[in-house]
């Protein structure tokens, strides 16, 4: 196991404690976003091979899908929070 494939282990543990710790809906979806690109990234280092690489791409590009609906859903969070004040 190299020191890149580690770190990125380590940095999506942390990151699954605090979407669990987080209180924040807004802080849970980033965290989230966060812990999508972690996976996406251990997939290609793990596995490496062109179907590797292809399983790697195509859930990149669903997180990053994910990642916008995130994005979106907290501006949509922000509208109504500021609605309601």
């Amino acid at each position: 196991m190299d020191i890149v494939m580690l770190s990125v282990g380590i940095l999506s543990v942390i990151t699954g404690f605090r979407i669990i710790i987080s209180r924040s809906k807004a802080q849970k979806m980033l965290y989230v976003c966060c812990l999508n690109f972690c996976v996406a990234a251990l997939i290609a280092l793990y596995i490496k091979s062109p179907m590797g690489a292809i399983a790697s791409i195509a859930y990149f590009i669903g997180s990053t899908i994910s990642s916008n609906a995130i994005a979106h859903t907290i501006g949509e969070m922000k509208k109504i929070k500021d609605i309601n004040d």
